[in-house]
């Protein structure tokens, strides 16, 4: 049962962290309404594989526009003319992009994860900030591509991310909505998102890891593999999936998902089920 259910966990890890449905929501809601209990399944070395999934795949995916990035960023250090080109700026853009959300957490993260984490709450703000990606995606946009961002784009979206620490807003939702909001295509809204996950993920494994050698591993660690394994499939399809979708549709079909499955979480609370 063990691996039946690190298996479900890192299909909807993949899937949540990149479909802006929230995949914290999801992990702390799911396990309840399967009455999962293992102690493993539950425990910080399960989330850092599984969040290590999620990285892999969007490195993975992304992989030859990560390494046109560093080569720019780190050659632009000594030449004036490679700070110029969009790889550089994007590089610098992806830093700022991150910072509030690493200033919030620092500051913030034991307040958010003793009083958000409620079953309420957290199906209120899936809901509720379903609303303002549909609103987002509504507005008629500039069709400004990701080669068009600026410094205040990348401000934006980062404070705009940094809310996701809240359980149920979702990081890929919340940023795709600060995208739209700048005027970029959805595809191009998604993409940033994307890139701005991995420093994002990345920190959040290295807190997480942080945290694992203070208090240890126990478990199967081919339980916790398989996890990442499922992770990072679901993942790298979740990405390929949304960027190819988005092009033809828009984001309803999420906005949609997200009030359903928000209103059956609230049902279940009220009939103590979960």
């Amino acid at each position: 049962m063990d691996y039946f259910n690190s298996i479900i966990l890192g299909i909807i890890q993949g899937l949540t962290e990149f479909l802006p449905v929230s995949s914290t929501a999801h992990l702390i809601l799911i396990p309840k309404l399967l009455k999962i209990k293992e102690a493993l399944l539950n425990s910080m070395a399960f989330d850092i594989f599984l969040h290590l999934g999620t990285l892999f795949a969007v490195v993975l995916f992304y992989w030859q526009k990560l390494l046109k990035i560093l080569k720019s960023f780190f050659n632009g250090i000594f030449s004036a003319d490679e700070r110029k080109t969009i790889d550089f700026k994007i590089g610098v853009y992806l830093i700022i992009g991150t910072l509030p959300a690493f200033l919030f957490g620092y500051f913030l993260k034991d307040i958010i994860e003793t009083i958000f984490r409620g079953t309420f709450y957290v199906a209120s703000f899936l809901i509720l900030f379903s609303f303002f990606l549909l609103i987002a995606d509504k507005i008629k946009n500039a069709g400004r591509e990701i080669n068009d961002m600026n410094i205040m784009d990348a401000i934006i979206i980062g404070c705009f991310q940094a809310i996701a620490l809240l359980p149920g807003v979702s990081r890929s939702g919340i940023s795709i909505t600060a995208g739209l909001l700048r005027g970029f295509k959805r595809a191009d809204a998604a993409e940033f998102s994307f890139l701005l996950s991995i420093p994002a993920i990345f920190g959040a494994v290295v807190f997480g890891t942080k945290d694992l050698l203070k208090y240890g591993v126990d478990g199967n660690l081919l339980i916790l593999i398989s996890g990442f394994i499922f992770s990072f499939l679901s993942g790298f399809f979740a990405i390929k999936f949304l960027i190819s979708f988005v092009k033809k549709y828009s984001y309803l079909i999420f906005v949609i998902y997200r009030v359903i499955f928000g209103i059956i979480i609230i049902v279940f609370a009220i009939l103590n089920k979960i």
